[in-house]
């Protein structure tokens, strides 16, 4: 590869990083709410989607979605945020349709003729796919009968519920920075030690801060890491996986490292 395609590439790799979570700069009214109050009313929102019917929390997705090209955050930014629960769903749907697959040749009545038995089902599947069943007497796949929307439904709804929760943290993360997030932390601890008159300091703001702030942080290493391979001619395989996990592993462990001793050193 020549020296300028190289640069290209380079340019064009690194001018597309979105990290999962990250901070985006902003002057709308969640920018300017205090980090505290989001970090407070956001968790209880969350609650309210799992009592909530599911056909709402669809409605509340949409709403979301518009809120957050309101705020100007880009459709691949608000994908990059959901990505692990789109990845959660594309494995359990694997896992499923694996199981479903056992429990089909498990279940399934071979008769005389094993091999007309199985394109007579074959037949009564691609017939299902395609709304023909009611032609054929109502009769169902035994593939079907166990992976159908009766079935799989409250899987369905479960995922769209963590989906909301998901655009809903990430309204924290692209409106609060890590900063904001670590002072709104403290402010609330404090607060719940006046109430209850707890002459401490505070203990549990540095565990939950440097949990919180480190998700973003670890994305970044891995983007960048992935990037850095992809500049350098590599290529996006199950090599790339084996080489850059050991090193994700043990720049994510300094960098935990040197933020903890920095938070041990300003107590």
């Amino acid at each position: 590869m020549q020296r300028g395609q190289t640069s290209k590439i380079s340019i064009n790799i690194m001018a597309q990083s979105v990290y999962l979570f990250s901070y985006k700069q902003g002057s709308s009214i969640l920018h300017k709410i205090p980090a505290c109050w989001k970090i407070i009313f956001i968790p209880f929102i969350n609650l309210l989607f799992f009592l909530l019917p599911p056909y709402c929390v669809m409605i509340l997705i949409f709403l979301q979605f518009v809120i957050a090209r309101l705020l100007k955050f880009s459709l691949r930014e608000q994908l990059c945020d959901i990505k692990p629960i789109i990845y959660y769903a594309v494995l359990l749907l694997i896992f499923k349709i694996f199981s479903c697959l056992i429990a089909f040749f498990n279940d399934f009545e071979w008769g005389l003729s094993p091999l007309k038995s199985f394109l007579e089902e074959i037949k009564l599947w691609w017939g299902q796919i395609y709304g023909e069943i009611e032609k054929k007497g109502g009769q169902t796949s035994m593939f079907f009968q166990h992976f159908s929307w009766e079935s799989e439904k409250n899987t369905i709804f479960l995922l769209l519920k963590l989906l909301s929760i998901m655009q809903s943290a990430s309204l924290i993360y692209k409106t609060s920075t890590s900063l904001e997030i670590r002072e709104g932390i403290d402010s609330i601890e404090t607060f719940i030690h006046k109430i209850f008159h707890i002459n401490k300091a505070n203990i549990i703001t540095d565990s939950i801060s440097m949990f919180l702030i480190f998700i973003p942080i670890i994305s970044e290493i891995w983007d960048k890491s992935k990037k850095s391979w992809l500049v350098r001619g590599g290529k996006n395989s199950i090599k790339m996986y084996i080489v850059l996990f050991p090193l994700l592993f043990s720049v994510g462990m300094k960098k935990a490292y040197n933020m903890a001793r920095a938070v041990s050193i300003r107590k």
